[in-house]
């Protein structure tokens, strides 16, 4: 990373922002990791990507044979399945992270195979340590891996308007390109995450040359709060306030 005082956000405002929980020192709140039948009691507004999705807690850690992909499934959509990783999903991975098309807008050079399993532990982490993090996403047809999205933790060191709040992303291999799959991913990543930990509001990081992901974000409610130099290349801040963990964050239980 770069000097963090180059890299810090000018944002136009300071708007209100919610913590993720603490959960490192309990997996999952406590309606999930117990399995109740009814996970989200409180009002959810509905998902057209993910309608009549298979959501819930991820299978308990240790049961699955990392060599086999993982189906400690998340959510489903019509095309995709959002599970997460597993350590058979590294060779197809790689495969993307080494594609010259996915750092084009990174500030970095394609990943090599030590770079590409640093992250694929570091989205796994997420899951141990915080409770929530990236999901896997692939083709319901095939099995395929199509790509990632989730909400994570990056420590940018962007400013509070930034940092105070999980950070979205999405990674689409090329092969998949053009499909809609990164909107359709994200959103039911999104939704089940928001829902889980009734998140007020989430940011995400665009080079502003990346028109298609900010297409992406602009479709998922995102919306513009700030600029930046990161890495060296010019980004955009953009924030999602999700409307029903603010109402439901103000209901009695």
């Amino acid at each position: 990373m770069g000097n963090p005082n180059n890299d810090r956000c000018r944002s136009r405002r300071l708007p209100r922002t919610t913590r993720m929980p603490d959960c490192s020192r309990e997996f999952l709140p406590a309606s999930l990791a117990a399995g109740a039948p009814d996970m989200f009691p409180r009002r959810t507004r509905p998902c057209r990507f993910a309608a009549g999705a298979a959501i819930g807690p991820a299978d308990k850690a240790g049961e699955k044979d990392m060599d086999s992909p993982s189906r400690d499934i998340i959510a489903e959509t019509p095309r995709l399945v959002l599970r997460r990783h597993a350590a058979a999903d590294f060779p197809a991975y790689l495969e993307m992270c080494a594609d010259p098309a996915m750092s084009r807008y990174s500030g970095r050079n394609p990943s090599g195979s030590e770079e590409a399993w640093m992250r694929l532990l570091r989205q796994a982490g997420h899951w141990s340590l915080l409770g929530y993090g990236f999901v896997a996403v692939e083709e319901k047809g095939s099995g395929r891996f199509v790509g990632e999205a989730g909400l994570g933790d990056f420590k940018r060191r962007l400013g509070p308007a930034f940092d105070d709040a999980p950070e979205a992303g999405w990674a689409i291999a090329p092969w998949a390109h053009g499909r809609g799959y990164a909107t359709e991913a994200a959103a039911a990543a999104l939704e089940w995450i928001e829902h889980a930990f009734a998140i007020e509001r989430t940011v995400c990081l665009i080079h502003a040359e990346n028109a298609a992901s900010i297409r992406v974000a602009e479709k998922l409610g995102y919306a513009p709060f700030g600029e930046c130099t990161y890495r060296g290349y010019p980004a955009i801040t953009f924030e999602r306030l999700n409307r029903i963990g603010n109402r439901n964050a103000s209901e009695p239980e």
